[in-house]
């Protein structure tokens, strides 16, 4: 595809190396120049049990009597930690580490008679039963932590999503949800950007189910990020969603073995296998998913057009196959104590094949005219790969780190279809003299590489300041060809109405600076992006061009003040987005899988801007949590759906730019636990949308008030051994432009059970115990209005087994990953 790389990318070459040289120039005179310390604190960490040092211990220094972080540090691999320019005064300090029980250090006095003073050895208890052959090591996570930017799920105990996918994680997750088309939407917008460990990624995009090829086994936990600060891409206006999956860091080799099978033929199976000492990490994992179901939808349309009631009433049947291979193969080695690299391939191969049967009736003032019959075959395959290579330096003086990462993602996928109709009089006589065939075919081939470096640097004890640079450049390319029998010649001819070629080059620079301050229990963080975006959509066969290059700055700001444990915790954030029209918005050629409901692209729309504002509060009791927030979201040129209807009862559905919409929304979340068997977590989030358009003349107004609930409880038995698990949500309307849509969600049950020393799990769930999951959508344009009703295979009964085994030991060193963020610990944000 190089052959389609924007010419005018190649141009702006220059302007690109000045934005990264002026954001990294100020870094380097930052770095460059010295700091001096007037007081060093010197401390020695042990393993007690071993007398070996404990690496990447994390000393913590705080302040008396207001018990404030004050400084902080990590061991290196001789278990030695330095922190320079403490300042006089009277702390007290705590040792942690992974796998081992915190170490309090009562009385620590710095004056100035002591440049240097050296706490000495520590010798710290390891938490039991921690190492053991062939036996897993099991800690409780936190079901959800939060960040200044983030909120973290953990995804591993979530038994209703044992044996499902990707999606099915996803749609038990707080604010996110799940269509039957596999597209997803946080907080009811469909604009949120996925991400896979952190990166853009041909797994997760497109509509073709390519997150239902990523088993819910493989996911490690989900971050949602809904008010992302100048570091992220803004791409996403509602936000953006990280799946990270799985890279086993235990020491030793450890292998795991899930199978599962379901009613209504659906199969899993996934094998991990891990194998890891001081030096380096190997791990690699295959998943296998196979499933059958059925795919139903109606609709029915009316219209007054002269006097004279016509309406269309279509009820297809039919069933919907896929079948999915996921692998992932990676090696993070350690060149040194302070570098690291790691490299990674991924990639999936996903088979969907969908038929069925579609009636449409026609009538006029209720009387049948005509009904047909349209039998559909549309198989479709998608294969992906990922290339990742990223390394990681921690700067000698403990206080940053830089990241370096270059991905590589390469998509390609190809649909058929096959459709026949057959023709009927109202009274059942066939008329074969009307017989339709229409055969079309798409090919769709997507290049994205992208290229980063971020530095993060505690400059002082109570500043941190972050900056980068980044480069994405993504070339798209869609073919689609169609042919239909001529009933005139009796003849297949091709239709070059439909028949093109489009491609979509798009080159991205950006930089961005963020700089965080904490003051006592006050933290704030500001930060900036400027991107400069060169689009080039254009259509080979007409040979049109629809260049569009536009610079967008992106200011973020987020403040925090108080703590969780005590008086709760207040934040404020602010943020600017962006969505960026696709090949989707943009290839104006129709897709003809349903004559009568024609989608196609509009390649004026422009890019839709959104400037998102929320407050949230958290607090932490013992046995409560409680998280909640309000959101406001202003979206100028937002891109939505609009569809049209024409006198002979065909819609065609496009993409515009309305005016400007709206959104108020509060969100609140709560986990509580009365007793240590009994883990609740209860999520609630309700907005009011205005929407106002102008489409072909004619002002659109809608607003409305939606929400939705979730609930999500686990029990663990008194043997230690069995949990269950319920989910249940409802999910209210939700109001477009030109009317509402609806899904209809369920009630979920798991339960499972450990033996042969926790080695083997044996789980069973029921999704969807009522059969009610689906989805309503209700359009209107005037004298037009339409219902469709879509309905899939969502009631079944899973088998899930699991075995893990292998020799593996906690690693207490706490080697950091490569790509990951990490540094002293001076701010604690």
């Amino acid at each position: 595809m190089s052959e389609f790389i924007n010419q005018s990318f190649k141009n702006n070459i220059f302007d690109a190396r000045y934005l990264i040289v002026s954001c990294f120039f100020p870094l380097l005179l930052l770095y460059a120049f010295p700091s001096f310390s007037q007081n060093k604190l010197r401390a020695e960490i042990y393993d007690a049990r071993t007398n070996v040092p404990v690496e990447y211990a994390n000393l913590k220094i705080y302040s008396i009597p207001d018990s404030a972080v004050f400084i902080g540090g990590f061991s290196d691999e001789k278990g030695i930690v330095v922190i320079e320019d403490i300042s006089n005064g009277n702390y007290y300090g705590i040792i942690t580490a992974f796998g081992f029980e915190d170490f309090i250090i009562h009385a620590i006095d710095i004056d100035e008679r002591k440049n240097r003073f050296d706490l000495g050895k520590f010798f710290i208890q390891s938490e039991s039963a921690q190492a053991f052959d062939e036996v897993v090591v099991r800690a409780e996570k936190e079901v959800i932590r939060t960040s200044f930017d983030k909120r973290v799920y953990a995804t591993e105990e979530d038994m209703v999503s044992q044996g499902g996918s990707a999606t099915d994680i996803l749609n038990n997750i707080p604010s996110v949800e799940v269509d039957n088309d596999g597209n997803i939407s946080l907080r009811v917008s469909g604009n949120v950007m996925i991400l896979i460990d952190g990166r853009p990624s041909a797994m997760s995009g497109g509509a073709e189910g390519a997150l239902d090829a990523i088993p819910a086994s493989a996911i490690e936990r989900v971050e949602l990020i809904t008010n992302p600060s100048a570091k992220y891409d803004p791409d996403g206006t509602a936000g953006i969603i990280n799946i990270v999956l799985k890279k086993n860091r235990l020491r030793g080799t450890n292998t795991s073995i899930d199978l599962s099978a379901a009613t209504g033929n659906l199969y899993n199976k996934s094998l991990n296998f891990n194998a890891r000492n001081n030096d380096w990490n190997f791990f690699t994992n295959y998943s296998f998913r196979y499933q059958e179901g059925f795919r139903d939808n109606m609709n029915i349309r009316n219209g007054l057009v002269n006097d004279t009631l016509i309406t269309l009433f279509q009820d297809r049947a039919g069933m919907d196959n896929r079948r999915s291979h996921t692998g992932k193969i990676g090696l993070d080695y350690k060149i040194s104590s302070r570098q690291a690299l790691g490299l990674s391939a991924s990639g999936t191969y996903n088979d969907r094949w969908r038929t069925g049967d579609q009636f449409n009736l026609n009538s006029f003032n209720d009387t049948l005219n005509r009904y047909w019959r349209r039998t559909t075959y549309d198989p479709r395959n998608r294969q992906s790969v990922d290339l990742n290579a990223d390394y990681k330096l921690d700067f000698e003086d403990g206080k940053g780190d830089l990241i370096a990462i270059a991905t590589q993602s390469f998509g390609i996928s190809d649909a058929l279809g096959r459709y026949e109709e057959y023709f009927f009089l109202p009274s059942g006589q066939p008329l074969p003299e009307e017989f339709f065939y229409q055969f079309q075919t798409g090919i769709s081939e997507e290049s994205t590489f992208t290229g980063s470096i971020d530095v993060q640097r505690n400059q002082t004890d109570d500043f941190r300041y972050e900056t980068g640079a980044k480069a994405i450049i993504r070339s798209q390319f869609r073919s689609n060809y169609l042919e239909s029998l001529n009933q005139q010649t009796g003849e297949i001819e091709p239709n070059f109405d439909v028949i093109n070629d489009f491609v979509f080059d798009e080159q991205i620079l950006a930089v961005y600076g963020i700089a965080a301050h904490q003051i006592n229990g006050f933290k704030y963080q500001v930060g900036m992006r400027l991107e400069q975006a060169f689009t080039q959509p254009r259509l080979l066969t007409t040979n049109e061009d629809f260049e569009n290059n536009y610079f967008s700055a992106f200011p973020s700001a987020h403040i925090i003040y108080g703590e969780e444990e005590k008086k709760g915790e207040w934040s404020l954030s602010y943020s600017r987005r962006i969505n960026r029209p696709n090949t989707w918005h943009l290839n104006p050629f129709p897709v003809f899988s349903d004559p009568l409901n024609l989608r196609q692209g509009n390649p004026a729309v422009q890019p839709e801007y959104i400037n998102s504002l929320e407050a949230g509060y958290q607090k932490k009791w013992k046995n409560l949590t409680i998280s909640g927030s309000l959101y406001f979201r202003q979206t100028v040129d937002k891109i939505q759906r609009v569809r049209q209807f024409f006198p002979n009862n065909v819609s065609v559905t496009t993409f515009a730019n309305i005016a400007e919409s709206y959104d108020f929304g509060s969100e609140l979340i709560a986990i509580y636990s009365p007793f240590k068997w009994w883990k609740n977590i209860f999520s609630f989030n309700g907005f009011e949308t205005r929407l106002n358009a102008n489409v072909n003349g004619v002002n659109l107004r809608n607003s409305g008030f939606s929400y939705n609930v979730k609930y999500a409880g686990q029990f663990n038995f008194p043997d230690g051994k069995t949990t269950a698990q319920v989910n249940m949500q409802y999910i209210a309307p939700t109001f477009t432009v030109q009317g509402f849509f609806q899904r209809y969600a369920g009630l979920d049950l798991a339960l499972a059970r450990k033996f042969f020393d926790q080695k083997l799990s044996v789980g069973i769930r029921l999704t969807d115990v009522f059969d009610q999951q689906g989805f309503y959508l209700q359009v209107s344009d005037g004298p037009f209005i339409q219902e469709s009703m879509y309905k899939w295979e969502t009631r079944r009964l899973f088998l899930n087994l699991s075995y893990r085994f292998g020799r593996m030991e906690e690693n207490k060193s706490r080697n950091r990953p490569s790509g990951s963020s990490s540094g002293g610990d001076g701010v604690d944000f």
